[in-house]
């Protein structure tokens, strides 16, 4: 089974990676063709972007805050929504929505740690790991009326990189 992430951009290219087995396998994309070819055949892409646009923050973004957690309101990344939004209506999985730098504040994980060359990078690597989590249903959902932000749950997570694109999942320890 196929799982994807997509750490998104507008202006610069966007990062994806695709989990298959234990690998995770990661690209630079610049075209929503390029991200629906590298996605194609995943049963859940995960988008690290809000699905829904708002004037300010949405309800599970305060939810997100009152968590712990930082983020921005949508309207803060106009286009970069715009992109995720228009994607969401293209992409043939379930899309879900997500985090990682939230998802890396539970599993304690710095992307400098595992060797990333770029934080972008392991922002695709644990998106990829959040659709997984979720299909294995071992995930933590903040929802609210207005949308359902997907992070992996607290614990130590273990990823090694193997080579310049490809990184292994090891285990997961969910925290006492």
């Amino acid at each position: 089974m196929k799982f994807c992430g997509i750490d998104l951009a507008v202006k610069r290219p966007s990062t994806i990676a695709v989990f298959e087995n234990t690998l995770i396998y990661v690209s630079d994309v610049v075209t929503d063709g390029e991200i629906l070819s590298g996605c194609s055949g995943s049963k859940i892409i995960a988008i690290d972007s809000p699905l829904s646009m708002s004037k300010g923050f949405r309800k599970v973004d305060r939810l997100m805050i009152k968590n712990g957690f930082r983020v921005l309101p949508p309207s803060w990344m106009k286009g970069l929504v715009e992109r995720a939004i228009r994607l969401n209506s293209i992409l043939n999985a379930e899309v879900i929505e997500t985090h990682p730098t939230s998802s890396e504040k539970n599993i304690n994980l710095n992307w400098k740690d595992v060797g990333a060359k770029k934080k972008d990078e392991l922002d695709a690597v644990i998106c990829a790991l959040v659709a997984y989590f979720k299909d294995k249903g071992n995930i933590l959902k903040i929802e609210a009326e207005d949308g359902i932000i997907y992070l992996l749950p607290r614990g130590t997570l273990k990823i090694e990189r193997k080579s310049e694109n490809i990184y292994e999942f090891k285990d997961f320890y969910p925290a006492l």
